[in-house]
């Protein structure tokens, strides 16, 4: 059995096309094993949508922080067209990080606004 140059996926026989992969297969001398000194390619993205992240991402820019969750939500929504799993893990790391962020500021904000209305009506009552 051969095997693709590109991907390493098995190839049918007399295959003129990688089925993982579409590159051309070359018709020259076929292997039964991948070259062990060619450098593997890289992961492919798994291609779908990370639809907690999504989520969040829409959450934050509703309720929070709106420049982060718009930059989570575009982080997100591209990281599942990512050329490569590291890629996509990257952008999706960045997403995290932005909606993370956007939370937390977003809680504190909260936070902060009650106490100053709580300080203020106190103040006024006093």
């Amino acid at each position: 059995m051969a095997y693709c140059s590109n991907c390493g996926a098995k190839l049918e026989e007399n295959a003129k096309f990688c089925l993982a992969c579409g590159t051309p297969v070359e018709q020259t001398e076929t292997t039964d094993a991948p070259v062990a000194d060619a450098t593997p390619a890289p992961a492919k993205a798994s291609g779908n949508l990370n639809v907690a992240q999504l989520v969040w991402s829409i959450i934050n820019l509703i309720l929070c922080c709106m420049p982060l969750g718009i930059a989570g939500l575009i982080l997100t929504i591209f990281a599942k067209d990512a050329p490569s799993a590291e890629e996509e893990a990257k952008k999706l790391k960045t997403a995290k990080t932005c909606n993370l962020i956007g939370s937390i500021g977003g809680g504190l904000w909260v936070i902060i606004s009650f106490v100053i209305s709580v300080l203020a009506g106190l103040a006024e009552v006093l």
